[in-house]
């Protein structure tokens, strides 16, 4: 894969190319996974690599975004699915009739 694919993944937030290769930003110090939902950096200032332990060798230090640290799978990977099944299942519970969307937020 080419660095102009890589960059359009990350562009695009592409999931599908999470733990296939990681991103830094040279003028942040930070990497993240393909799938960040940080803005998107100017393709100028950002290095590719093939996993997060080459992007910390080079001194970058990992997004507390998106975690691209953590190991795939695990809660801290995808907090963003962690975040939403805890919502659903307070919706079930019926927090939002008790106590409306602001009490489901607050939640």
């Amino acid at each position: 894969m080419d660095e102009d694919t890589r960059y359009e993944a990350v562009r695009s937030r592409d999931a599908r190319f999470d733990g296939a290769f990681f991103f830094a930003v040279e003028t942040t110090g930070i990497y993240c996974r393909p799938s960040c939902p940080a803005v998107t950096p100017k393709r100028r200032n950002v290095r590719f690599f093939p996993t997060a332990a080459a992007a910390q060798g080079f001194g970058f230090r990992a997004c507390r975004r998106c975690r691209p640290d953590a190991v795939p799978g695990s809660a801290e990977w995808n907090v963003r699915a962690d975040v939403v099944g805890r919502a659903v299942r307070l919706i079930g519970d019926g927090v939002v009739d008790r106590e409306g969307v602001g009490g489901l937020a607050d939640r």
